[in-house]
């Protein structure tokens, strides 16, 4: 009975021993938290295991990230993954659908993006001074040439095929008013004029045609004098010298004829005022993209998505490099408090930890089980 006791008792206390020391090893993983000082001499194995290792720990970490979990090979692969493209579209086309739904435009954006209430104004601004800049490069540019220099070939050929057609418009329009009434009316003055200045001629010319006769002899004649073939030919040679001159006059006379710098700001402001930028910039973005949803969705967004998954996929090792993973993931183990950190570990493996505690205590048992029969056989 006494042998049975002492059994007992060894394996109790083989327990309890394998028990605690395993325990007082968990936690002194993570405890204490900060060094113990007896006056100047630190007491062995504190602070603990974790707390003293942080910076390690840390590191390693940061490396053991770069170097085994987030990989190049693993993103680009990741990348590469059709699944994922199509998820990744599907995503985009929601968005799309999500922001065309608001009744928002290009100003609403601008006023929650931008912070900026008057978009329109600003781009008109911007838009007005773009084109003036412009406008004073070209005409300061086109000044020291001459206009055949400035003209484009095709137009200076067009110019050239149409003067017969403008001859003879000219020729009927002129033919029409002499005709007319009106053009009529302004023979019967020129000739009234002409008589008169003539004195005692003109009277005696007056006197023996009759003013109404000779009225119609006149416009008869100035009819028939127009319709000629040979007045067609000199119109037209007469056009085509004056174009010809005009090419060779420097560009800055017909600019100061046709007064374009002083009316640039006027010319500026009525294109602007015609493109009505307000208007543009007010209608809601779902009326401008209604035609083109289709396309957005169907090519634009897959095309899009292909190419940016590529250039990503291409510099995802420069991008790793420039984010710094390795030292994002130090700093951050830093940070965390020892009490947090030992909170996170226990959550994931507390029941796992009970175990080895439980296990230290049975192996105790089994040794003082041991140890208590070797006592007996040896005594």
């Amino acid at each position: 009975m006494e042998v049975l006791w002492v059994l007992v008792l060894m394996v109790v206390i083989g327990a309890a021993i394998g028990g605690f020391t395993n325990s007082l090893a968990i936690k002194m993983l993570f405890r204490p938290y900060n060094p113990i000082y007896i006056g100047r001499f630190r007491i062995p194995f504190t602070p603990g295991l974790i707390p003293k290792r942080r910076e390690e720990l840390a590191i390693q970490l940061g490396e053991m990230t770069v170097n085994h979990l987030i990989t190049k090979e693993g993103l680009q692969k990741k990348l590469n993954q059709t699944e994922f493209k199509n998820e990744l579209v599907e995503w985009l086309k929601k968005g799309l659908h999500t922001q065309l739904e608001k009744e928002q435009s290009i100003n609403d954006l601008a006023a929650d993006l931008l912070k900026n209430d008057a978009l329109d104004k600003a781009v008109e601004g911007k838009l007005k001074q773009f084109l003036n800049e412009k406008v004073t490069e070209k005409i300061g540019k086109a000044k020291g040439q001459p206009l055949k220099e400035l003209i484009p070939e095709k137009l200076d050929t067009r110019i050239e095929a149409e003067i017969p057609a403008t001859t003879r418009f000219i020729q009927n329009r002129l033919i029409a008013f002499i005709h007319s009434p009106e053009g009529k009316m302004q023979l019967k003055q020129l000739i009234d004029d002409f008589l008169a200045e003539r004195g005692m001629l003109g009277n005696m010319i007056n006197m023996f045609l009759g003013n109404e006769s000779l009225i119609d002899k006149v416009q008869s004649e100035l009819i028939k004098l127009l319709q000629r073939g040979t007045v067609s030919t000199m119109l037209e040679k007469i056009l085509k010298k004056e174009w010809t001159a005009m090419k060779e006059k420097p560009a800055s006379d017909i600019i100061a004829q046709l007064g374009v710098e002083d009316s640039q700001e006027a010319m500026i402001d009525w294109v602007i005022d015609q493109l009505d930028v307000k208007v543009i910039l007010n209608k809601p973005i779902h009326e401008w993209a209604a035609p083109y949803i289709p396309y957005m969705e169907d090519e634009l967004i897959p095309r899009m998505t292909d190419h940016a998954l590529d250039w990503l996929g291409s510099n995802v090792e420069q991008i790793m490099e420039k984010m710094r993973l390795s030292e994002l993931v130090r700093q951050q183990v830093q940070t965390f408090s020892v009490q947090r950190l030992e909170e996170m570990v226990l959550s994931i493996s507390r029941r796992e930890l009970k175990m080895i505690t439980y296990l230290g205590a049975l192996l105790g048992g089994m040794i003082g089980f041991i140890q208590g029969l070797l006592v007996y056989f040896i005594t």
